[in-house]
């Protein structure tokens, strides 16, 4: 059996507010390409599938059509729910789809509930447990153990082990998991965080036993061990991950051991860090039209090493780069008076503050009276319950 091993597709996101759909239908086209030449049988997408709980039409759609695409050609579909799905909804509906191909394995109940892939029923050639993601403070009391991801995602490999060795001891053993994983480096600005009181690194060693563990959470590809792996995001979703090639794993299981082959992914959106003086990147950016190059879509952030600050720079900058998504000084010297300003914004601001700047980001629109309301009121629920 041939498996696709992705993961954060984060469909229906943006980049800095930068719409995206046209870059991951690309990448969602690529991946059809791909499974074609390099006969799929199943491909796998451990955890965020969606950005959010409630996804875009956009995104739905795209999901539905890839999907649709796999499973006409025969091939079947896994996907585990991640930190931004909502198990809910990514699950509705899974028996029935199951019986279709598309195995979706959101809650406890799918802990052991493989995907049977080769082989027969009885005797299959391997079995992929998906692992949801599962927030500790909900289900460690289920479980009987410590409230940290460690401890709930050792108890869920001890349940699958036992699974697996009591039905199918002759097959690989493979699992899927959205977590973050020791061993790893720094993640990438675009993550959001799954620590909850410093305790969610988990050990690469509570996967023990399995043949391979196909991470997801992380956007960069990376190897925690041989057998413990991240694919990586198909798509760039900060700068700092722009800098390092996309990926996605491809496992074999044809052989007596499990192999790995990491297929490189092309970029599907052009995102660049230009640093220089404002003139050297104005420069580049001319250089770059007269090469024939085009900037509409260019994401670009701006790092200018000009000793002081100069006049009218971001406009100029996004008369040439459009999408310019930030500009920083890198060198010149803030006046001590707006720099004592900054710091003391930043220390004073209020929890209210906060959130009416993040509904001001999502919405387009500021917070309206029932909005700071409503939340005056929740704050207020909070501190009296944890006083």
């Amino acid at each position: 059996m041939r498996i696709l091993h992705t993961s954060d597709w984060h469909l229906g996101r943006t980049f800095f507010g930068v719409d995206q759909t046209a870059a991951q239908r690309a990448f969602l086209d690529h991946l059809l390409d791909v499974v074609a030449a390099e006969r799929i049988n199943a491909v796998l997408v451990a955890g965020d599938v969606y950005d959010r709980a409630i996804p875009p039409a956009d995104a739905l759609t795209n999901f539905d059509e890839t999907v649709t695409a796999l499973l006409d050609s025969g091939v079947r579909v896994i996907a585990t729910s991640g930190n931004h799905d909502s198990f809910m909804r990514l699950g509705h509906g899974r028996r029935t789809l199951d019986h279709a191909g598309l195995h979706i394995r959101t809650r406890i109940s799918d802990l052991t509930w493989p995907v049977l892939l080769g082989g027969s029923a009885s005797s299959p050639e391997a079995v992929v447990y998906g692992i949801p993601y599962l927030e500790p403070g909900l289900v460690a009391g289920k479980f009987g153990c410590a409230r940290s991801h460690e401890a709930v995602l050792a108890h869920v490999m001890d349940l699958i082990r036992t699974d697996h060795q009591q039905r199918y001891p002759d097959a690989f053993l493979i699992v899927a998991a959205h977590a973050f994983v020791g061993g790893q480096s720094l993640a990438s600005e675009s993550e959001r965080s799954i620590d909850v009181g410093g305790v969610s690194v988990v050990s690469a060693d509570v996967f023990a036993g399995a043949d391979y563990a196909a991470l997801g959470h992380l956007h960069r590809p990376q190897d925690v061990t041989d057998i413990v792996r991240y694919s990586g995001s198909p798509l760039p979703y900060s700068f700092t991950e722009a800098k390092t090639p996309k990926r996605m794993l491809l496992l074999d299981t044809s052989g007596p051991e499990l192999s790995v082959e990491s297929i490189a992914l092309p970029a599907f959106s052009d995102v660049r860090t230009l640093r220089g003086t404002l003139e050297e990147v104005l420069e580049t950016g001319r250089a770059a039209r007269a090469d024939g190059e085009d900037l509409t879509e260019t994401l670009v952030a701006a790092e200018l090493t000009d000793p002081a600050r100069v006049t009218g720079a971001l406009g100029r900058l996004k008369e040439t780069f459009p999408q310019l998504i930030k500009m920083t000084w890198v060198n010149a010297a803030q006046p001590a008076q707006a720099h004592e300003a900054a710091a003391q914004g930043s220390v004073e601001r209020t929890d209210r503050e906060v959130f009416s700047d993040f509904i001001s980001h999502v919405t387009g629109q500021p917070a309206d009276v029932e909005d700071l309301a409503r939340f005056d009121s929740a704050l207020l629920e909070l501190r009296e319950a944890t006083s």
